[in-house]
C-alpha cells in the first residue's frame, strides 16, 4: 500500500510541476498563482500547498525539473566539449519555453529572497558542469587546469547571452553563435602559447 501511495504522490508532484511550467510559461511568474497551477493540474489548491509550501518553492522545483544539466557519460575531453555544444544548440532550438522561464527567474532572483539563492545554486551547478568539461579538455591537452573556472564563467555567460538573443530576435541564428563560441573557446584552450 505504501508503494502505491508513494507512486500516486510522485505522479501528483509531476503533474503539478508540469502544470506550473505551462502556466508560468503562459502567464509569467508575477501573474501566476497557486490557484492557477492547481486548476491547470486538475488538483485541489491545498494539494499544491501540501507538496510545495510556497509559490517560490514550487517555482524552484519547476526550474530543477525542466532544466536538468547535460550528462555526457563516458565522453570526455574535446569530444565531450563538442557534444555539450551540440546539446546546447538543440536546447536553444527546442526548449524555448524553458529558456524563457529561466531568463525570467534570473530577473526575479535579483529581488526575491527565496528564488535568489535557488537560482544562484542552479547557475553555480551549471557553471561547475562546464568547468568539469573545461578541466577534461585541458587535461587531454596536458595543459594547466587553472583556467577552467574562468573558461566556464565565460562560456556560461556567452550561452546565457545567446539564449536571451534567441528569445528576443526571431532571426538570430543560435546554431551559428554556438558554433562560433565552440570554435573560440576550444581554440583559446588549445593555444600553443598556453602549452609552452
Amino acid at each position: 500500500m505504501l508503494n502505491e501511495h508513494s507512486t500516486r504522490a510522485a505522479d501528483t508532484r509531476t503533474r503539478i510541476l508540469e502544470a506550473a511550467f505551462h502556466v508560468l510559461g503562459r502567464q509569467g511568474y508575477e501573474n501566476t498563482s497557486i490557484k492557477d497551477i492547481a486548476e491547470e493540474a486538475g488538483v485541489a489548491q491545498g494539494l499544491v500547498h501540501y507538496h510545495y509550501k510556497s509559490k517560490q518553492q514550487l517555482v524552484l522545483a519547476v526550474l530543477e525539473f525542466v532544466c536538468q544539466k547535460v550528462e555526457l557519460g563516458a565522453v570526455e575531453g574535446e569530444a565531450g566539449a563538442l557534444q555539450a555544444f551540440e546539446h546546447t544548440k538543440k536546447m536553444l532550438r527546442e526548449a524555448r519555453a524553458t529558456n524563457a522561464l529561466y531568463v525570467q527567474l534570473i530577473g526575479v532572483s535579483l529581488t526575491d529572497p527565496v528564488i535568489g539563492p535557488g537560482v544562484l545554486d542552479f547557475i553555480r551547478d551549471q557553471r561547475a558542469h562546464v568547468e568539469d568539461i573545461a578541466r577534461q579538455v585541458l587535461a587531454e591537452r596536458e595543459l594547466d587546469p587553472t583556467p577552467a573556472r574562468g573558461i566556464a564563467g565565460v562560456v556560461w555567460a556567452a550561452i546565457l547571452g545567446i539564449m536571451i538573443q534567441s528569445l528576443v530576435d526571431p532571426e538570430f541564428n543560435t546554431d551559428e553563435a554556438v558554433d562560433a563560441l565552440a570554435a573560440m573557446s576550444l581554440s583559446a584552450v588549445f593555444s600553443p602559447a598556453q602549452g609552452a
